[in-house]
């Protein structure tokens, strides 16, 4: 029973640990790929393509340093 613990808690450290948004993109994304190519392939490519970029520029969006306002 240690070993799944163990196995779940590095799964989600290394899935989680760089952003909750990533975790929660792949989590999205991967089924919404899963029945939109069952229906059309290139569909789902673009789904894929797309969904990543997406998340992955949210990610860095939250990760920038804050500009201060300027009056």
């Amino acid at each position: 029973m240690n070993w799944l613990i163990a196995t779940g808690a590095f799964i989600y450290d290394f899935l989680a640990d760089d952003g909750w948004e990533l975790l929660v993109g792949l989590l999205i994304i991967l089924p919404l790929t899963f029945f939109v190519s069952g229906h059309s392939e290139l569909g789902g490519g673009v789904l894929m393509v797309g969904g990543v970029l997406l998340t992955i520029s949210i990610s860095l969006a939250r990760k920038l340093p804050k500009r201060p306002k300027q009056a």
